[in-house]
Order: structure tokens, then C-alpha cells, then sequence
């Protein structure tokens, strides 16, 4: 069966769905109930939603092998569809998972000034300095406002003791 173009990306889109309501639904069945007595089960909610994605991306997985794709955003049907630009998708997600690495260690305001200069970078900005002194500017005021204004606690890492 010669698959349109496109067809692969959306079924892997529609493979991952797919496989986040299995993990749903796997997930809340090992989950032990609680010991009170409830009207409602606390898994019911969960069941529903793994119970529709699952079945939803069944449709679309059906329809996408029929020939039924989506058309990108500002293309016309027909028009050739271009290739990823995997470099600025791997900045991205480089900058992403620095962020996760970072969090704890260099706290929120490092990991928060790193993925937004990294980001930036990966959508063509050449401006590095003036791109760290924003993204310090705003993690800096972002920390502060959660911090001491809705008293949320934001990771203050290597600055412990300073904020």
C-alpha cells in the first residue's frame, strides 16, 4: 500500500496518541483505589479520557490510510509539502532538555534564561547578548512574582540564599 505524503507523519502523530492512552489507561488500572467510600471511582474520569483518545486515534489511524490528510497550515491541497528543518527541532529540544537538567541545579532563573536564548537562537536570532539580558530580565521578574507575591516556591538554585 503507497502511503501519500504526509501519511507517515500523521500516523506516527496518531501511533503516539494512541500509545499516551494505553499508558492512561495501563496507569489507572495499576492505581490501588482509596480506602473511603466513594459514589464515583476516582479511575472513571481517567478511563473515559483513555478510553476516547484511544478510540479517536483508531478513527483517525483508519482515515489517514484511506487518504484522508491533513492539509498544512497556509498550503493549498496539492502543494508539495517541505522536509522538517530537524536543526532548529534539535536546538529546540537540546534547549528543552538543558531546561530539565538545569531546574534543580542551577535554579529557575539559569534554566529559564538558557531555554530562552537557546530557543531564540533556533528561530534565527542572531542577537545572543541582548537575548540573555531579556530572557534574565523576565526569568528574574517571573521568579519574583511567584516567589513573593503568590508565595509559589520556584527552584532559586545556585542563587540560594541570595533571592
Amino acid at each position: 500500500m503507497k502511503l501519500k505524503q504526509g501519511a507517515k507523519s500523521e500516523l506516527t502523530f496518531v501511533g503516539s496518541l494512541f500509545a499516551l492512552g494505553v499508558l492512561v489507561f495501563w496507569d489507572t488500572w495499576r492505581t490501588e483505589l482509596p480506602e473511603i467510600n466513594l459514589t464515583i471511582s476516582p479511575k472513571l474520569f481517567p478511563y473515559i479520557v483513555s478510553i476516547l483518545l484511544m478510540l479517536l486515534s483508531s478513527i483517525l489511524f483508519i482515515q489517514i490510510l484511506r487518504g484522508d490528510l491533513a492539509t498544512p497550515e497556509g498550503l493549498e491541497p496539492g502543494d508539495k509539502i517541505e522536509k522538517s528543518d530537524l536543526r532548529t527541532f534539535s536546538i529546540v529540544l537540546a534547549s528543552l532538555f538543558a531546561y530539565l537538567l538545569l531546574i534543580e541545579r542551577g535554579g529557575f532563573v539559569i534554566a529559564n534564561s538558557v531555554t530562552f536564548v537557546g530557543i531564540s537562537y533556533s528561530f534565527g536570532n542572531k542577537k545572543l547578548v541582548k537575548a540573555a539580558g531579556i530572557a534574565v530580565l523576565l526569568s528574574t521578574i517571573i521568579y519574583f512574582s511567584f516567589t513573593k507575591f503568590l508565595h509559589v516556591a520556584l527552584p532559586s538554585g545556585i542563587f540560594k540564599g541570595l533571592m
